[in-house]
């Protein structure tokens, strides 16, 4: 990693004529012409008093640029030690960033080390807001991963194509890019998500000179455009860079090992996760904070994949798991475990509350077919059980036991199940 050092300030003036050291030099020929002026009486009134004005000039002309020459370097000096004053300490900061990763890399989830990292970039170069832009779900997209500061919430999550914006731009060619009145990303993210904003800036994060995302900071002030401040986010650039291509990396293996890859859902393992974490609130306060779960899976199932093969009921599995999440609250969990089953947790859900979304769901699934091909369709039944905390149990094998006993009641009750297929698919 590059180390930060700003440039030097304060100038030299070694070529100058009037400079300091020559001064007493000037003062002690005028003294000298003056004195021989007094001594040598052959010398006329007129002629020694023309040689004093001359002298008295030459030394006003020395003592005046003698005083301008310190007054440029005054300004220099007042120009140039804001920067010194700005970037004292850089050095300390920067070896804090990574201190940070290394202590916390992996035990924050990748919002938290954003935000983490985002706080101790502030107090090296102040800003209004940061941004951690990373590809989106197609190739040609990026998305705004991770949003802190102003006007957050309206900026989170927006996508756009690659190439637009300055995060584009940046991601593109691989090199800061400064914006000073923002025209870029008022094309692309809206005049409305940066008000407030005067500039902005994009730090691409590259890694063996492939681009895995950019650090967008906007300020609110215009940016220097100088040497040091360069110097200074391509620091900040080298030690951000394996920071956060660590907490996506991390990121990234943790939701793989917690996600089902052929819904995209949550697999059984988070479930229990989740559900502990949920029973742990529950238990703590066992009369205020009621919890629900359901256990749901495709009735005769089995069937799907013998007749229509394993890709239709691959097919299936993804048409229930969508349709089943958007009949559910934005609180509520829904997972995939084995096969075709699905678990749904409920959060402030009584039992009553848990019956009207397996109605909900159930309607849903009443009117709506899989398409199997070519417009022709098929109804889905599901199978559902359902159990509350305290009612039914207290511990996630409880509930889960108790849910299942339902479903399995649910099942035979009801007559022997009649998948009806288009003549064409059935062998």
């Amino acid at each position: 990693m590059k180390s930060f050092e700003p440039s030097g300030v304060g100038p030299s003036r070694p070529g100058s004529v009037f400079n300091k050291q020559n001064i007493p030099l000037f003062t002690g020929v005028f003294a000298i012409a003056l004195t021989h002026m007094i001594a040598v009486p052959e010398i006329s009134v007129w002629s020694a008093g023309r040689a004093a004005v001359i002298a008295a000039s030459f030394l006003g002309v020395c003592l005046l640029a003698h005083r301008r020459g310190e007054r440029r370097h005054e300004i220099l000096e007042e120009v140039t030690e804001p920067a010194a004053v700005r970037f004292h300490g850089v050095e300390d900061r920067l070896v804090a960033l990574d201190e940070a990763n290394e202590f916390f890399g992996s035990s924050l989830n990748a919002a938290d080390m954003f935000r983490l990292v985002s706080h101790r970039v502030s107090e090296i170069f102040p800003f209004a807001a940061s941004a951690l832009v990373v590809p989106g779900a197609s190739e040609d997209t990026l998305t705004f991963l991770h949003v802190d500061g102003t006007n957050s919430a309206l900026i989170s999550g927006f996508e756009y194509r690659a190439g637009e914006g300055l995060s584009g731009q940046a991601f593109e060619s691989g090199e800061i890019r400064i914006d000073q009145k923002l025209r870029a990303d008022r094309t692309s993210l809206g005049g409305h998500r940066l008000t407030g904003f005067a500039a902005t800036v994009a730090l691409p994060l590259v890694h063996r000179d492939e681009p895995f995302g950019v650090f967008q900071l906007f300020t609110t002030e215009p940016i220097d455009n100088g040497e040091d401040t360069i110097k200074l986010l391509e620091a900040i650039s080298d030690h951000v860079t394996p920071i956060f291509r660590r907490s996506l990396a991390f990121e990234r293996s943790l939701s793989n090992a917690l996600t089902d890859p052929l819904t995209g859902l949550p697999n059984e393992r988070a479930f229990y996760m989740v559900l502990e974490n949920q029973l742990a609130e529950s238990l703590r306060n066992r009369e205020e904070r009621p919890l629900s779960i359901l256990t749901i899976d495709i009735r005769d199932f089995g069937a799907v994949n013998s007749m229509l093969g394993h890709p239709v009921g691959d097919r299936m599995l993804e048409f229930v798991g969508a349709r089943i999440g958007e009949h559910l609250r934005k609180m509520d969990f829904l997972a995939r475990t084995i096969n075709d089953e699905f678990i749904v947790i409920l959060p402030t859900a009584q039992e009553r509350t848990a019956l009207e979304i397996v109605n909900r769901i159930k309607q849903h699934f009443s009117r709506n077919e899989f398409d199997i091909a070519d417009g022709e369709g098929v109804a889905v039944a599901l199978n559902v059980g359902w159990a509350t905390f305290l009612k039914d149990g207290e511990t996630a094998e409880q509930l889960l036991r108790a849910a299942q006993q339902r479903k399995r009641e649910a099942k035979s009750e009801l007559p022997a199940g009649v998948l009806w297929f288009p003549k064409e698919y059935v062998n």
